[in-house]
């Protein structure tokens, strides 16, 4: 009886080893090349400054070719909105179901908030891809560290990954002294 019981006691040592050699490294570096990744999901942390007024939560985005689908909840998760883009139309959904559109999510948002956010390009910019219009500058490993671009400045942080591949775990957008927006990204997957 006692045997039976240290073999079963090891049996699930042995499979709970096991299950977190296989748990994902966190920032992991996504199987494809961060330069010609097209589709994935975060999950993270925000914080918005605009002027006097603050606001935070948590953040899950599903960004493909296609479109956008963002979820803003507070910082206990509970839904605060929604904001999906598509080609040629814009659409946020406010927790009180509330309905907004536009013709495109930087000009929606706009609208609904009364300052401007960079939802169209923040794809690019949450994958450290600079546009030819853009003032880059680069650390030694040939990653975005700063980048000057349509009026906003962004700041990067890759953590403690040393790979030229690595994807920002924290980003600092702000545009004037008004308005900053921080991103703590705490899950990368690519689909």
């Amino acid at each position: 009886m006692v045997a039976a019981l240290l073999r079963l006691g090891a049996g699930a040592l042995l499979a709970l080893l096991a299950a977190c050699s296989t748990v994902p490294e966190r920032y992991a570096v996504p199987a494809v090349a961060r330069e010609t990744l097209q589709s994935f999901q975060i999950e993270g942390r925000f914080s918005l400054r605009y002027e006097q007024a603050s606001y935070s939560g948590k953040i899950a985005w599903r960004h493909a070719p296609e479109g956008d689908d963002i979820f803003l909840m507070n910082p206990f998760g509970q839904g605060a909105a929604e904001i999906s883009r598509r080609p040629g139309v814009a659409r946020l959904v406010t927790a009180d179901q509330k309905e907004f559109q536009a013709a495109d999510a930087d000009q929606l948002v706009a609208d609904v908030l009364g300052y401007p956010l960079p939802v169209a390009g923040m794809g690019e910019w949450l994958l450290a891809r600079a546009t030819p219009a853009g003032a880059a500058e680069r650390d030694g490993a040939g990653r975005l560290l700063r980048l000057q671009e349509a009026g906003w400045s962004i700041d990067y942080d890759y953590g403690d990954n040393p790979s030229p591949q690595a994807l920002p775990v924290r980003l600092t957008a702000r545009r004037g002294e008004a308005l900053e927006l921080k991103l703590r990204i705490d899950d990368w997957s690519a689909q």
